[in-house]
C-alpha cells in the first residue's frame, strides 16, 4: 500500500505512542504539516484513518482512540501527551515513550530544543521526585490530577494539575 507523507507520520506517531486520542493525533498531524500544501483537516484525517485501517491490519480506530493493534489506552500516557501538546503548542520537535521510570514521555520543542520529561508522581512522593531530580525539566502528573499535599519540587520541575475541561494548570517550585 502506498502511503502519503501524512499517513507515514500518523503511523510513526502510533508506533511511538501505541494509542492516542483522535484529537491528539489530529493536533500533531495538523501542526506538523501547517503552512504546507499537505495541511491536515478533520475530513482529510478521517479519510486517511479509514485508508490506514483498511490497508493495514495494525491500525485500529475505536471511538475516540486511534491505536496500533495490541495497544490499549493508558490514562497516564494519554494525559502525558496532552501535557506535551499544551507545552509545545502542538508542535513537539520529537518525542519518545522510552523514558526511565517514573518517566512516561520525553519530548523536545522550541528552537533551542528544550527537553522535558513527563513523569508519574506516585504515593511515595519523595523517592519519585528524587529519581528524576537530576533532569532539567520534569512535569509531574498523577492519576487523580491533583498535587499531593505539601508538595515541594526541585527547580525547573512542575506539576500539571488537570482542570475540568481537560487542560492543565502548571505549578512550579518557588525555590531558586
Amino acid at each position: 500500500m502506498l502511503l502519503s507523507v501524512q499517513q507515514k507520520y500518523i503511523l510513526e506517531v502510533l508506533r511511538k505512542l501505541g494509542c492516542v486520542r483522535r484529537r491528539q493525533i489530529e493536533t500533531l498531524a495538523r501542526e506538523k504539516f501547517r503552512g504546507s500544501n499537505l495541511e491536515v483537516s478533520t475530513a482529510r484525517l478521517d479519510a486517511m484513518l479509514r485508508q490506514l485501517r483498511a490497508g493495514t491490519a495494525d491500525v485500529r480506530v475505536d471511538g475516540e482512540f486511534v491505536r496500533i493493534s495490541g495497544a490499549q489506552p493508558d490514562a497516564l500516557r494519554l494525559e502525558a501527551v496532552d501535557v506535551m501538546l499544551e507545552l509545545a503548542e502542538g508542535k513537539p520537535k520529537d518525542f519518545t515513550t522510552r523514558a526511565e521510570r517514573p518517566g512516561i514521555l520525553r519530548f523536545s520543542w522550541g528552537d533551542n530544543l528544550r527537553l522535558f520529561t513527563v513523569a508519574e508522581m506516585t504515593e511515595s512522593v519523595r523517592p519519585t521526585i528524587e529519581a528524576l531530580a537530576h533532569q532539567k525539566r520534569v512535569v509531574w502528573i498523577t492519576e487523580s490530577g491533583v498535587p499531593p499535599e505539601g508538595l515541594t519540587l526541585p527547580p525547573k520541575h512542575f506539576f500539571a494539575a488537570r482542570l475540568e475541561d481537560g487542560s492543565h494548570r502548571f505549578y512550579g517550585s518557588n525555590r531558586p
